[in-house]
């Protein structure tokens, strides 16, 4: 190999090369053009990762690892990308976004003390190691190609997920609004979690890029990196091996619990994520910052470990806290978890060395700080429909397939404890591998990483069993976690791991051990009913045996495997002191079949995708969006989802007018709002739909001037089987019409 080829390859920019090829090409396939991904590489290249790697070896005061360096400047950058365009859209000038990364990259070229800072620091990682990470990010975007890519369209009909338009639409209001307010009902301000809408928005000034493509192709990628990177350097900060990373990020992505009925294919909720990343980037911009806020306090507690670690300067408390600031903006769910995570390790000092951990404390205090100015300033207060109770264990797939939740007097508590029983159980053979740190309980007393990732884990169970929101969205601070239960896995199996095992046999063992686990959940799972017992019918008496017997058979299952291990140690000396690992790796491998069916499903048809928009209906919309002002406001009929039956409720999920026009609706749909009680709640203000819809259906010069004069109506965009067309004419002229669409403006007094 020529030498210079060699050292690409060694310190990761041959795989990191090879990769961003592969990612071009799925993406011109799936109908990005190669000179857009190419505008976008760089932009977050040098926009936004570089500018906040080079602020953040500046306030830190040395390198790391180039890959962390990166992946952490990145998020670094998305704070002040997002500080720098808020106040730039304020202004009314959102291309000033760009200030901050020219100012920066001339500060430190020009500036002789700061040039320092564009030098790495040395750090190679092994080879393994950086084409295992490229491996990861491969599948991740074949898992994107398949699932998403391949059902959410760029051009023409489109059939995405129901929640994407509702992205969309809010990458609109902020690409044009700032305070935002909901785009697909007017006057109603948002509360919401909405800094990835302000990045996309930035994104898509500085770029030129449609928000669609960067919603349903771009904006994840990024996000995708910093997670996985960030999450594998912690990892190995906290284990000081390169190979808990890659572990660490499988466990994170593709760990799911096993399920030994045939009728629940999950029995319990978990920190699975990989098919909410997509749909819900919210979700995946808060896993790459809480993966950076985690790699950020390592690099603080790191102090705290017996006494040993680089002191940390001052000054990389402002990245503390930038990362904090953007954090109770990126993810609701993130903050909360993280609080628990550092009272945990505030109580372990205290309990366990009878000190204070000061710098756990100071975050303590300061992620609470920002979480109350952001439940005042961005939540506006709201609780989002929480509700403290039995609810949440009730909602558990175990239970409400079964229709425990029909449950009442004593037994209403019976099941919801067998319920939770269940979970428990598949929580810890899918997380078994944290039990490995119990090999070291002086770490578990001492060291504040581990308990910070366990406090963080607590926060997630903690939530998702005694909190219910309104469609089950508890799950979000479960999953949130993930990166914390893949790292606490990690940690746990390198404490248990042989220190002189020859590694290829206990490679063969472990996987053998895995199938072990995989073929008696199937046979477990083969036994039992192939339908959910109904609760109605058959009762506690029918119920909670078909709960319970398959997960006390797991536990069998595992009590047996580790007294035969016991047993056979003392004769296979591959199997000496490998009997915890292997056992780990039985109980693990209870989760192999529901593991295979996720990594199958970009080529089993698992698509993500909804009802279809027309293509004309999109047309019209950008048509609107190309020939009116920012500020205009429209009106529209369509205000339901296509219905699933005829006699279905109205389901008022509708925004893709908002999300293609980027123009503020009087009525669109009005879901997801504080004042919408459900997903089929009737709309609170009746007066105001009528007056909207009687613009359309009974077009007079009073109706008219109504939705003119008094909500200040610019545009109507109709649908005309909804319509009547002829009579919106005599008041309104046709300005744009394709296929059932027309865009009409009235006509002034």
């Amino acid at each position: 190999m020529h030498p210079k080829l060699r050292a690409m390859a060694f310190s990761g920019w041959l795989p990191a090369s090879i990769l961003a090829v592969i990612a071009a090409i799925v993406l011109d396939a799936y109908g990005t053009p190669v000179s857009e991904t190419a505008i976008f590489g760089l932009y977050v290249a040098f926009g936004i990762a570089v500018p906040g790697m080079l602020w953040l070896r500046l306030l830190r005061g040395r390198p790391a690892h180039i890959a962390e360096d990166l992946t952490l400047g990145l998020v670094l950058g998305y704070c002040a990308e997002i500080a720098t365009y808020v106040a730039a859209r304020a202004v009314g000038a959102p291309l000033l976004v760009l200030l901050w990364p020219i100012s920066t990259l001339l500060l430190f070229v020009s500036l002789p003390a700061l040039r320092r800072h564009w030098r790495g620091s040395g750090i190679r990682a092994p080879l393994a190691w950086s084409w295992s990470i490229a491996a990861i990010l491969g599948y991740l975007l074949v898992y994107s190609a398949g699932t998403v890519f391949a059902s959410h369209h760029l051009t023409g009909t489109d059939t995405p997920y129901v929640d994407m338009p509702y992205q969309l639409a809010l990458i609109g209001e902020l690409k044009n609004h700032v305070l935002p307010r909901y785009p697909y009902v007017a006057n109603v301000p948002l509360a919401y979690h909405w800094f990835f809408y302000a990045e996309a928005a930035a994104t898509s000034w500085v770029t030129g890029i449609e928000p669609v493509t960067l919603l349903y192709r771009l904006s994840g990628l990024p996000m995708f990196v910093a997670f996985v990177v960030l999450t594998a350097s912690a990892a190995r900060r906290l284990t000081d091996l390169w190979w808990t990373g890659p572990v660490a990020v499988a466990v994170a992505l593709f760990g799911t619990v096993g399920s030994p009925y045939q009728w629940a294919h999950s029995p319990a909720f978990d920190a699975q994520t990989l098919w909410a990343t997509w749909i819900s980037p919210t979700n995946l911009f808060g896993l790459a910052v809480l993966a950076a806020i985690v790699v950020a306090l390592f690099e603080l507690l790191q102090t705290d470990v017996g006494g040993t670690g680089a002191t940390v300067s001052r000054r990389f408390w402002l990245v503390i806290g930038l990362l904090f600031a953007v954090a109770v903006g990126a993810k609701a769910s993130i903050l909360p978890i993280l609080i628990v995570g550092l009272l945990a390790v505030v109580a372990g000092f205290a309990i366990g060395r009878r000190r204070l951990n000061w710098h756990a404390a100071v975050a303590l205090a300061l992620a609470a700080a920002v979480l109350v100015a952001g439940a005042l300033l961005l939540y506006r207060g709201e609780t989002a429909g929480a509700v403290i109770g039995f609810e949440a264990v009730s909602a558990f797939p175990v239970l409400s397939l079964v229709g425990a939740p029909e449950a009442h007097g004593i037994r209403s508590m019976v099941m919801p404890m067998a319920g939770l029983l269940v979970a428990l159980l598949v929580w810890t053979f899918l997380w078994a591998g944290a039990y490995g740190l119990l090999a070291r309980r002086d770490v578990l007393r001492s060291d504040p990483r581990i308990l910070l990732l366990l406090g963080l884990c607590a926060g997630g169970l903690g939530v998702v069993t005694l909190l219910a929101y309104p469609g089950t969205n508890q799950i979000y601070y479960l999953r949130g976690a993930a990166g914390a239960f893949g790292l606490i896995v990690a940690a746990g199996i390198a404490t248990v791991m042989p220190k002189r095992a020859r590694y290829l046999p206990l490679a063969v063992c472990v996987g053998v051990a895995g199938m072990v686990g995989a073929l008696a959940l199937l046979a477990i799972r083969a036994i039992g009913p192939r339908h959910a017992p109904t609760y109605a019918l058959v009762g506690p008496a029918g119920t909670l045996p078909a709960i319970i017997l398959p997960a006390l058979a797991l536990v069998g299952v595992a009590i047996a495997a580790y007294v035969f291990l016991r047993f056979a140690a003392p004769k296979w000396p591959v199997l000496q002191g490998a009997v915890p690992l292997l056992v780990i790796a039985v109980v693990m491998g209870f989760s192999l079949p529901n593991v295979a069916i996720l990594l199958a499903s970009p080529v089993d048809g698992g698509q993500i995708s909804g009802p279809a928009i027309p293509s004309a209906g999109i047309d019209s919309a950008r048509w609107l969006r190309d020939h009116s002002d920012a500020n205009d406001l429209v009106a529209t009929n369509v205000h339901c989802r296509p219905p699933i039956a005829p006699s279905s409720s109205c389901d008022p999920r509708q925004f893709w007018i908002s999300g293609y026009s980027e123009r503020r609706i009087l009525v669109e749909g009005w879901a997801y709002t504080a004042r919408s009680a459900g997903p089929a709640s009737p709309f609170w203000n009746p007066s105001l739909l009528a007056a909207n819809d009687a613009a359309f259906t009974s077009p007079s010069a009073a109706a008219e001037a109504t939705v003119r004069d008094t909500y200040h109506v610019r545009w109507l965009f109709a649908d005309l089987t909804m319509a009547n067309a002829d009579s919106i004419a005599q008041y309104a002229d046709l300005r744009h019409r394709e296929g059932n669409f027309a865009v009409y403006e009235l006509r002034r007094p």
